[in-house]
């Protein structure tokens, strides 16, 4: 009996007993991030049929920011699989090119910021500005924590790739295997919460 088959039969229970304890705190902020910002976006809407014309204009750079994050995510997609292959040139390619589309990201995140504080549209009395503020700032809170702990990624990959037994003993280690398993899904998080975020901005406001 292969191992996909041992897998299938166990419980829901057992499953979650035999889970690495960083993906089941993985998976509970996964969790937890979604529910707040689903309790955000509902108050978001709700606030909107409490409020007259709403005169707030997006930034245009927070396309271009959505098109960074999109491009960064395709990026960062086959890391694991390039990790089991022993692509090390690759990989180390496709971690560095998320990272620096991260940082594009990044700043373009700041430059729509600048725009809506001189509209002053983070300082309106209206609901849903506020909301607008809020939303960005928690996405850039998760976004800095992944793209922090994807360059500590990066420097680790680094490491092992200039000792090929290092690197052996990396990719026999499941652990390893889970990092790049989790940064990766925290990325594309990340990349499908940004684009809900700014089409319902476009859409609504």
């Amino acid at each position: 009996m292969d191992k996909k088959t041992k897998d299938e039969e166990l419980s829901f229970f057992e499953r979650v007993e035999r889970m690495h304890p960083y993906k089941m705190i993985f998976i509970l902020s996964l969790l937890g991030s979604s529910l707040i910002f689903l309790f955000l976006l509902f108050s978001f809407f709700m606030s909107l049929g409490n409020e007259g014309q709403k005169d707030i204009e997006i930034p245009a750079v927070f396309a271009l920011s959505t098109v960074l994050i999109g491009a960064s995510s395709f990026m960062i997609h086959p890391i694991h699989n390039l990790f089991k292959a022993e692509e090390i040139s690759s990989l180390l390619t496709a971690l560095r090119f998320t990272f620096f589309l991260g940082l594009g990201f990044a700043l373009c995140q700041i430059l729509g910021w600048k725009a809506l504080r001189e509209s002053e549209v983070l300082f309106s009395s209206q609901v849903s500005a506020s909301f607008l503020y809020v939303l960005t700032g928690l996405h850039a809170l998760h976004f800095l924590a992944a793209h922090t702990y994807l360059g500590f990624l990066i420097f680790q990959t680094q490491n092992i790739s200039k000792d090929p037994v290092k690197y052996l003993i990396a990719e026999t280690n499941p652990f390893w295997h889970l990092k790049y398993k989790l940064i990766t899904k925290a990325w594309h998080f990340l990349g499908i919460l940004w684009g809900i975020l700014v089409l319902s901005f476009w859409i609504f406001l």
